[in-house]
């Protein structure tokens, strides 16, 4: 199940070409003798849409080559060849071209939409593309969410590359696995295409160490990768790292994988599921017009979650103490979610925990257990000084902390036991917060939109220890 493997954290998401949608303008139309040869052309309400790499060969075409026939099928893989075997253009000339045209196209142009939605996806950790253009990149930086830098491969490169990558787990990775015109090395033809994915399979240096660590033994889902019967079957076995019939299921969502019934059901044969684009699901209600709204539907699922993620496998050592009122639950619900999704262990208090006989007990040993305790302030947790959460658990944590600075039982490089946020809009100098917390560093957290932002600084401010086990180690 897609959503079970999205909760956990247990999902690869490869984004392929068909979601590189762009919104022509009457300047970039083509004549309607080449409309007819592009399958991906359609209109959206008033505006037309056309496939990035259909927009791309009808410009090469135009530009080197205008009065000779098209080849047939008209697409850039035989566009790129023809050109080059007709000796009108080198590769290299006509890389540049593509670069020029894909870095001239404003964000206005691009539809950015499914790409802005991956990117809001918390629980993705890893994502894989097999395009060229940089529309994710434009995504998550027009959502200002930041990524690892992009890593984008490239067949000019050392197979034995030394060094390592320094990757901040706390926010997603980017791998190109065809390059990128961020580069001038990438894949445009399917021969280049192989080639690149050979090289992932005999090179041995950190960038595929890293690729191939953040991709084992997860699940993987395909979206609008429409690959070739053959480079379909070739790719999944590569990036599975496994026989195709063990290790995790596989997810393909595509236009026009399910059309191809020979590998539709080879697929299904070998552990991976086929989403059906633009056909009706024998085994359910869903129709997905195509792979953008495959992502769509899958966000407003992801969006819809408001339950406690669980059964989070802890990525660092330290254990933090979420301390907040009970009138909060609803929004800090979504604080202990980014935490969790991120691999942080909490401690909070529950129902049976709070209904307990000793609870001041379980209180004391926990916030001894715990490395780091967050007050979580707000009007609903000061607003009488003989609340739960004030008295039971603010109150020891500022004697804990006392401690810890007399007896120097920091771990090393901290210097605080006590991290307080704020998370309405209480002032830092409210004299209803206690005096001892009023004057330490009080961060106000503006909306719960700042979640992900909060705990992936709280995680590399306080240079959290990752469990070995989780490198690899």
């Amino acid at each position: 199940n897609i959503m079970i493997a999205l909760k956990a954290r247990q999902l690869v998401v490869v984004l392929g070409n068909d979601l590189s949608m762009v919104k022509l303008s009457d300047d970039l139309m083509p004549e309607d003798n080449f409309l007819k040869l592009m399958d991906s052309v359609h209109k959206e309400g008033d505006i037309t849409m056309i496939n990035i790499n259909d927009l791309l060969a009808y410009k090469l075409w135009k530009s080197y080559n205008p009065e000779q026939k098209v080849p047939v099928p008209f697409n850039l893989n035989n566009v790129f060849e023809s050109l080059f075997r007709e000796g009108l253009a080198s590769p290299e000339d006509l890389k540049a071209f593509i670069i020029h045209e894909v870095k001239s196209l404003k964000d206005d142009q691009i539809d950015l939409e499914p790409f802005q939605k991956i990117a809001r996806m918390g629980n993705i950790e890893t994502i894989l593309t097999v395009n060229y253009d940089d529309f994710l990149e434009r995504a998550f930086k027009a959502e200002g969410r930041p990524t690892n830098p992009p890593v984008n491969f490239s067949i000019q490169d050392s197979d034995t590359e030394s060094g390592s990558l320094d990757i901040d787990k706390a926010i997603p990775s980017i791998y190109n696995l065809m390059g990128n015109i961020q580069d001038t090395n990438f894949a445009v033809t399917e021969e280049m295409q192989l080639e690149y994915l050979y090289k992932l399979l005999v090179r041995k240096d950190a960038r595929t160490n890293a690729l191939f660590n953040a991709t084992k033994d997860k699940s993987l889902l395909l979206i609008g990768c429409s690959f070739p019967n053959w480079f379909m079957r070739f790719f999944i076995r590569t990036m599975n790292k496994k026989r195709l019939k063990n290790g995790r299921s596989k997810f393909v969502a595509s236009d026009k994988t399910a059309l191809d019934r020979d590998l539709a059901l080879f697929l299904k044969n070998n552990r991976t599921s086929v989403i059906p684009i633009g056909l009706k699901d024998k085994e359910s209600s869903e129709v997905y017009k195509d792979s953008g709204e495959f992502v769509n539907k899958l966000f407003d699922a992801v969006s819809g979650e408001a339950e406690m993620v669980t059964d989070m496998k802890p990525r660092y050592e330290e254990k933090i103490f979420l301390s907040y009122s009970r009138r909060d639950t609803n929004l800090i619900t979504k604080l202990k979610n980014e935490f969790k999704k991120n691999g942080v262990e909490l401690f909070f208090d529950n129902d049976s925990l709070r209904n307990g006989e000793d609870y001041a007990a379980h209180i004391k040993k926990y916030l001894n257990k715990c490395d780091y305790f967050l007050p979580l302030i707000s009007e609903n947790s000061i607003k009488s000084e003989d609340s739960f959460v004030y008295k039971k658990e603010w109150m020891p944590a500022i004697y804990t902390q006392g401690t810890r600075q007399e007896f120097n039982l920091f771990r090393e490089g901290q210097e605080d036991y006590i991290r307080p946020y704020i998370i309405d809009t209480t002032q830092p100098t409210d004299d209803r917060i206690p005096e001892e917390i009023r004057k330490m560093n009080i961060t106000t957290i503006e909306d719960e939109n700042k979640f992900p932002d909060v705990v992936r600084d709280f995680i590399q401010e306080n240079n959290l220890t990752e469990i070995a086990d989780n490198n690899g180690k």
